[in-house]
Formats: structure tokens, sequence, C-alpha cells
């Protein structure tokens, strides 16, 4: 039968974009949902994200880099002195919080990448390169040659996240390359798209025949309603969302900004404690 799948990335902690990408895939007839990294953090979502995005039964379901940072400093391994370390280890800590031991176990095991077969079509995910869940190397821009190592022998389509824009182009040999976007924090380096901040994602549509055809997603939701959850559930660096939310425009290694909220909410304390480091 005909398969509709709804690709999803990078949705880092938004609620409210997650709600109207789902309905909109649901309004849309999705068949089946694939998601392919960086699930929490910045935003508020924790287990009701996670409970929301499990709703739909994903049947492929990868982590991304900012998964591997959440346990990592689970583990107790960041520099309490470095104001980066700091925020991404108070953020941990708010997830943490919430989300159950098990859950915490299921996220750690999850894989990088993962090969499926829709209607004798042959496709490859990855958050990034299928061997590495980080890095610059599939911006639009890069070299063919990084987009080639995308592909293992025989499959026709590779799907990545990780940049937080919407791709589809071709390797070398005319495979077809997706990236789905950011569900929650979508980027352009282009000013006019990079005002456009509706959540993204893609639906993959394949027929009988092996067919295929892709529609990428833009799709409207309440950004001040977003802001307002955030602030209602605490959020660690709320102002730092707050302006995300707005502009588009990340805070993640602004270290002089991290450092002065900080040492204004006593977040070195918070996390040294919490973490017993």
């Amino acid at each position: 039968m005909k398969q509709k799948i709804a690709i999803l990335a990078d949705i880092h902690g938004n609620m409210g974009a997650t709600e109207a990408v789902l309905a909109d895939a649901k309004a849309q007839q999705a068949t089946d949902y694939w998601f392919i990294g960086d699930l929490f953090l910045p935003g508020p979502g924790r287990s009701d994200l996670l409970a929301l995005l499990r709703s739909v039964k994903p049947s492929l379901w990868l982590r991304g880099n900012w998964e591997r940072v959440i346990y990592t400093v689970a583990a107790g391994r960041f520099n309490p002195q470095a104001p980066d370390h700091v925020y991404f280890a108070r953020l941990t800590q708010f997830l943490l919080e919430d989300l159950s031991s098990a859950d915490f176990a299921w996220m750690k095991a999850l894989p990088i990448a993962a090969t499926t077969t829709v209607n004798g079509v042959k496709i490859g995910l990855s958050h990034n390169q299928p061997f590495r869940d980080e890095g610059r190397d599939l911006y639009p821009a890069e070299a063919e040659a990084n987009f080639d190592q995308l592909f293992a022998p025989d499959q026709d389509i590779a799907i990545y996240g990780h940049t937080h824009q919407q791709v589809m182009r071709v390797s070398d040999a005319g495979q077809l390359v997706i990236n789905p976007g950011a569900t929650g924090q979508p980027y352009s380096p282009w000013q006019h798209f990079f005002d456009d901040q509706r959540a993204h994602y893609a639906l993959l549509e394949i027929d009988d025949a092996g067919r295929v055809q892709v529609d990428f997603r833009k799709v409207e939701y309440d950004i001040e309603a977003e802001i307002a959850q955030a602030k209602a559930i605490k959020v660690p660096y709320f102002d730092l969302y707050a302006h995300l939310r707005r502009t588009g425009k990340t805070s993640t290694h602004d270290n002089p900004a991290l450092q002065a909220i900080s040492d204004r909410e006593g977040y070195v304390a918070d996390v040294r404690k919490f973490f017993q480091v």
C-alpha cells in the first residue's frame, strides 16, 4: 500500500511546535512517523513531550548529538567552570528531574543511524553522518563528497537532520538526499527565510510501485503560548529560550550571557549538587 511517512527532527523540547506538526501530519493522513534525533532541550518539553511523540507510534527513532550530551552530563562528565557546560548541565538537570530512569535508559540505547525498505525503496537515516552524530559536513553548501558518505551500496534515499534546514538534493550518483528541517528550531542563513519560524517536517510518500514524492511542510504554532509554558514550569535560562523562540537566535555558546545568568540564578551550585561534581 502507499505509505506517507512524517519525518521529524530536532524538536529541542518545543512542545507547541510538535503538537502543531503532529496535528498537521494527521490531517495529511500520515501512515507512519520517523524521528531522527534531538528531542530535548532547551525547551519545556520533558516526559510530556516524549509521551506526545510516542502517541503516534513512530516505527523508527534515532538519537542525536543532544541526547549524547544529556547522558554525558548525567555521568558527571562536564566542566562546572565553563558557562556553556553549566548551561547544558542545568538544562539536563531540569530534564532528569522529570524523566523516569527507564525512559533515560531507553534514550541512551537509541541508535544514531538505521536502514529500512519501504515498497522496495532502500532508505538510510541518520542524525548527521551514519558514523557521527555532529559536525558541519552536511550543511547545504558543503562538498558533494560529504553527502555521498550518507549512502550504503544500493541505497536509494538518505535522510538526515542536525542542520535544521530543509534540504533536497542528489548524490553524485543521483540518489536522493532529504533533510526535513527542524520541528522545534528552524534555521536558515538567509534572513528572509530565517525570519519564518514555522515548525518544519517532511512527508515522504512512496507508492506501491516505489515512486517517491516529498512534501516539505512548515506549520504555524503559537510561539507566545510556548514561551508561557516554559515560564510556567520555570525552564532554566528562560530569557534565552524566550529570545530563541521569538527570533530563532541561539545563545548556546554565548559564554558572557550564560555566565551572567548562571551567576544570577546560582546554577553552578545547582549542578554541582545534583550531579555531585
